[in-house]
């Protein structure tokens, strides 16, 4: 036998003798031959490949990746090193992820998936790393992915349900949450995601269902229990969201997500004062939590504190659901009160027409101050806000931008200009909103022939079917138009619809006269509503429009009143024509029927001939 045959059939014993010892699990010996065969031939692949399977084995995965990619660099096809190597990054990437190192656990990963680009592990591994870092897009795509080798992986299918949800995917985020559940039974996050996908959805019945089951399989998950009580707050079942909330601040009276619940369902109590308790005291156990400041300046607001509401209000762009991750402008741009005379101010509206309608007021003020002051509007304010005192230029939203020195969201002016909304620094600007002349005669001419005291109505807000709980907000809010019927009934009064869309379907026998039709936008609305003798609209931005033009304006208020309506007052320092009729108690509409009816036909009675 010659030298060359004698050493392979030497390499050839050794090897067998060290798998068997690898294979027996004597870690040690086996090193002590690889180690040798390793010195012999540093080209040996086998011999590489195995010294790194050896080095995984001993949770040494650094030299693991050493022994693997010499391996792979002499035999770049060697795919049992390809998925090994794969598995040791994997290893150190879990290590570092452990350690809360994630930028260090994503490189790992990511070089793990060089080497095997449709691994289901290292995809999952990368799709829980984007969701501990926040990065929810990055996220969904890599479980997804994972999903697509390895279908039946309950904690993946949570981990994606959850990236959906954070992304407000609800509908998306509800298939792979059931799948985890029907899956894992004892996966109770899962479970617990899946009854937040179907809160978010307004399928709150479903929700409550879906908490209720995780709780009977596990009373002590207070996650769920707060959740419950949030779905059973928005439903309305305030006593029963109480009772689940200090069930969990018995166990834990330190647990600020279910103080900052607890405080929501005072709001809707309307018990601001413990409102304002609870969430001051959920504020000082987590100060770094901007929901809670966020409810915390809602109530603040109501009471009348606003040089705290204020600050705490500009919260809500981390605070508030419906607004998070919105921000739509560049926040190094930002006016923050800095002087702004010589300043081209862009000033941009946030949220409803309602907002938009009360807070433009305040533009005068910035013009006050020397700034040039442009505005960002929907299309449908646009022709209104045009005329406003202080405003130069306003611009549709979608449209191009104009240049800029500073851009404000029009509902943090209040607090930059440490405005309080007393009567003295309001009153003085009402009305603030102005209608073209020949626009209002042309609705007097027409309007002329109707008898009596011509009044407006609008019953509803806009929708919000994006968020369950405003729209559970808006059913509260809003008067059904059957319900008007005492209203309708009183004498020496003509009618008339402020409510854009379908055709109003009055209570039998009484009729209300419908031009909406005819209105293409709010300055539309406005010319229209300047030839009425009064307003009666529930919390809408009919009731802004008309305060703004100073009509007489009748707002019918929910008892769980909005914080610009404050407590106890049946005026508003917010217009000078606005008169509040609200809720004695949550859901009772009819005793604000009958005084609206009742104030009606003195309004009536007292009109001179």
């Amino acid at each position: 036998m010659g030298d060359s045959a004698a050493k392979q059939s030497s390499r050839s014993a050794d090897l067998t003798h060290a798998l068997e010892h690898h294979r027996a699990g004597r870690l040690r010996e086996a090193a002590h031959i690889y180690g040798q065969l390793c010195t012999a031939d540093r080209r040996d692949t086998d011999v590489l490949f195995l010294m790194g399977v050896l080095c995984c084995d001993l949770g040494s995965f650094e030299p693991a990746c050493r022994f693997l990619k010499e391996a792979l660099t002499l035999a770049p096809t060697h795919a049992r090193a390809r998925g090994q190597l794969a598995a040791a990054l994997d290893s150190l990437g879990d290590a570092q992820a452990a350690a809360g190192e994630l930028t260090e656990a994503q490189r790992y990963f990511e070089q793990a998936l060089t080497w095997m680009p449709e691994d289901a592990r290292t995809l999952r591994s990368l799709g829980r790393v984007a969701l501990l870092r926040g990065d929810s897009a990055r996220a969904e795509i890599f479980l997804a992915r994972s999903l697509v080798h390895q279908q039946d992986h309950a904690e993946a299918l949570n981990w994606l349900g959850l990236a959906r949800l954070q992304l407000k995917k609800f509908v998306a985020a509800e298939h792979p949450l059931r799948q985890a559940v029907r899956l894992q039974r004892t996966l109770h996050q899962a479970r617990n995601n899946l009854g937040l996908a179907l809160h978010w959805q307004g399928r709150l019945a479903e929700a409550q269902a879906s908490f209720e089951e995780l709780l009977a399989i596990d009373p002590t998950h207070q996650r769920a229990r707060i959740n419950l009580a949030n779905t059973l707050r928005v439903r309305g079942a305030h006593e029963r969201a109480r009772q689940e909330l200090e069930v969990v601040l018995a166990t834990d009276p330190e647990a600020a997500d279910a103080l900052n619940n607890l405080g929501a369902v005072f709001q809707d109590l309307a018990q601001a004062d413990q409102a304002l308790a609870t969430l001051t005291r959920a504020l000082e156990l987590a100060p770094d939590v901007p929901e809670i400041r966020w409810n915390l300046a809602l109530t603040q607001l109501q009471l009348g504190d606003f040089e705290n509401g204020w600050r705490n209000f500009e919260t809500r762009w981390q605070g508030c659901a419906s607004l998070q991750g919105v921000y739509p402008m560049p926040l190094d741009r930002a006016w923050r009160g800095e002087a702004p005379r010589g300043k081209r101010l862009l000033l941009w509206a946030e949220q409803g027409f309602g907002d938009t309608l009360q807070f433009i007021r305040f533009a005068r003020d910035v013009a006050c101050e020397g700034a040039f002051v442009d505005v960002l509007v929907p299309p449908e304010l646009a022709g209104l806000v045009r005329d406003v005192v202080g405003v130069d230029t306003v611009y549709v939203q979608g449209e191009p931008l104009p240049y800029y020195d500073y851009h404000c969201p029009l509902m943090s002016l209040p607090h930059h200009l440490h405005i309080a909304p007393t009567v003295n620094a309001l009153h003085g600007a009402t009305p603030y909103l102005i209608v073209a002349a020949q626009r209002v005669e042309d609705w007097r001419r027409r309007l002329e022939p109707f008898p009596g005291l011509k009044v407006g109505l609008a019953w509803a807000g806009r929708a919000r079917p994006y968020s369950a709980e405003l729209m559970a907000v808006d059913r509260r809010r809003n008067l059904p138009l059957e319900h008007w019927g005492r209203i309708l009934t009183v004498p020496g009064c003509s009618f008339f619809s402020l409510q854009k869309g379908a055709a109003p379907i009055a209570p039998l026998g009484l009729s209300i006269h419908d031009f909406s039709g005819e209105w293409s936008d709010f300055a539309d609305t406005a010319s229209f509503l300047a030839n009425l003798d009064l307003v009666i609209s529930v919390d809408s931005a009919v009731a802004h429009l008309a305060g703004g033009l100073g009509k007489p304006v009748w707002l019918l208020n929910r008892f769980d009143s909005c914080w610009r309506w404050m407590l106890g007052r049946s005026d508003s320092p917010w217009y000078t024509s606005l008169r509040q009729f609200r809720q004695p108690q949550p859901g009772a509409w009819e005793p604000v029927v009958h005084a609206v009816a009742a104030a009606l036909t003195a309004a009536v009675e007292s009109r001179p001939c």
